[in-house]
């Protein structure tokens, strides 16, 4: 266990440690449909963020790194396949962590809040555009904010 999250329930530990799963499906999702590059995207970025990252949240992704086929396999198979129920399950998962960021220390709560919000811009520049322009789509520019998030 991430000696981050230890003040947190079992459930909440397990919301915090797959968020940058369900931020990934929910921008892979928002057109409706997930491309594979969106979801290789997101698995590299993961893997950056393991060694990369200079904070705290880098112990989230060296986590989550170690098993992320295994954590993006049982998502999907979690998802509808209604394009629009998809999305609106994303949503209130992702919204659950509104509830947790009080519980963590402060600073952490941000980290973790700027990474998803950093890896939810990244995964939709994984897919689209011509000549890297308009890379962003309209379906997955409104959800690169995270606005389900309140910023902690």
């Amino acid at each position: 266990m991430l000696y981050q999250l230890q003040n947190l329930s079992a459930e909440e530990q397990t919301l915090v440690q797959r968020s940058p799963i369900w931020v990934t499906l929910l921008i892979a999702c928002a057109d409706h449909d997930i491309e594979e590059e969106e979801i290789d995207r997101a698995k590299e970025i993961i893997h950056i963020k393991s060694f990369a990252v200079q904070n705290d949240v880098k112990n989230l992704y060296k986590n989550l790194d170690q098993h992320v086929d295994d954590e993006i396999d049982f998502a999907l198979k979690s998802l509808s396949s209604d394009g629009k129920e998809r999305l609106a399950f994303l949503e209130q998962h992702i919204a659950k962590l509104n509830d947790i960021f009080p519980k963590l220390d402060s600073t952490y709560a941000t980290q973790l809040y700027n990474s998803l919000v950093s890896l939810a811009t990244s995964v939709a520049r994984a897919d689209g555009g011509l000549f890297g322009i308009n890379k962003i789509g309209k379906d997955e520019a409104k959800y690169i904010h995270l606005p389900m998030l309140k910023k902690p």
